[in-house]
């Protein structure tokens, strides 16, 4: 029997009854990172929870643990895969990892036994930063991986993930770019920053065949009452 076709007015209801039908995907940026001063490129992708991240973690895995979830989606590097086990933890569920939901790697072919600070004076390097809020393109960054390539990598990732989880509600903790990523897809934008995505905020997508609706972007309540300001790493990946 054909399944019966979600009707867009229900994809787009934020108090409907069920997900039969659909998928409802929540994305998560992870909690906040902590870096060293001109730390080594090669760590700086994978670096951990700072204090505050481990707080923000544990914040939206309280506002989560009454959501009914089917499954908790994560990226390898380990901030969010931290995060994504302080949400998964209060529904019995272990993080899926997959690869393909990996932050961009903003310096892939720059020396990576180097910090910034070796490659460019301090002046060079707000120059580097101004011009991406310019173009708000990755490729503004001299040594980033191809952003065509990343973009494609994330919208296969989480087309996987809802493709494989019709009829229920699943987070993706993941990073900045990859939101950023998804968002630039479903609204057709040829820009990869749409939007400074705090840490572990929460963007809600609804799927269903070949339909994306999205519901909510960027919503981070949860650690309001933890933090008082955005913190000069929230812009970070």
């Amino acid at each position: 029997m054909t399944p019966k076709r979600v009707r867009t007015m229900d994809l787009e209801d934020p108090f409907v009854a069920s997900f039969e039908g659909m998928c409802e995907l929540l994305l998560v940026r992870h909690g906040e990172q902590q870096f060293r001063d001109n730390i080594p490129l090669g760590e700086a992708l994978d670096a951990p929870l700072s204090d505050l991240g481990w707080r923000q973690a544990r914040a939206v895995g309280e506002r989560l643990k009454d959501a009914r979830l089917g499954a908790v989606y994560c990226s390898p590097l380990q901030r969010a895969h931290n995060t994504a086990i302080e949400i998964a933890k209060h529904h019995g569920l272990e993080p899926v990892i997959d690869a393909d939901l990996s932050e961009i790697d903003l310096w892939k072919n720059a020396p990576q036994d180097k910090g910034l600070l070796d490659l460019y004076s301090r002046d060079e390097l707000v120059a580097v930063y101004r011009e991406v809020a310019a173009t708000r393109r990755h490729s503004a960054y001299p040594y980033c991986e191809d952003a065509d390539a990343f973009r494609d990598r994330v919208v296969s990732a989480i087309d996987r993930v809802i493709a494989a989880n019709i009829g229920q509600r699943v987070v993706v903790a993941c990073h900045g770019g990859v939101i950023n990523a998804y968002l630039a897809h479903l609204l057709k934008s040829a820009y990869d920053h749409l939007v400074s995505v705090h840490h572990t905020s929460i963007t809600v997508v609804r799927a269903a065949d070949t339909r994306r609706e999205l519901l909510t972007i960027n919503d981070y309540a949860h650690v309001m009452p933890i933090q008082s300001s955005r913190g000069s790493l929230n812009a970070s990946r």
